[in-house]
């Protein structure tokens, strides 16, 4: 799962509702301060969708519990990732700024239940 594919599976999980390529191009463009192309994001889906980490549905797509699975295991590696053990970072303060967001993927349950 690269940062932009977890990015995008973050946007698609916090929705309450089907996610289409056109709102989550929208806010990525925020979050990162550039361009997102639609169409981008619609092949991003594809790749996320075959690779079970989204389901299509309607007007676009929502989470899997494969790809909550893999957005966990993500999250927990990012801070130590960037800090490569040099202990430049507060991991432990890192950590807990994303744990808002691991605490949201945690659990094995359907969004959609």
């Amino acid at each position: 799962m690269s940062v932009l594919d977890l990015a995008i599976f973050m946007r698609v999980h916090r929705a309450i509702k089907v996610t289409s390529a056109g709102e989550v191009s929208a806010t990525l463009g925020h979050w990162f301060d550039c361009h997102f192309d639609a169409f981008e994001i619609e092949q991003r889906f594809r790749a996320m969708i075959g690779r079970g980490w989204l389901e299509r549905k309607t007007g676009g797509v929502r989470p899997t519990i494969e790809g909550r699975r893999h957005g966990r295991a993500h999250l927990r590696g990012l801070v130590r990732m960037m800090d490569q053990g040099t202990s430049m970072l507060d991991v432990a303060r890192m950590m807990s700024v994303l744990g808002i967001a691991m605490q949201e993927l945690d659990g094995e349950h359907s969004v959609d239940d």
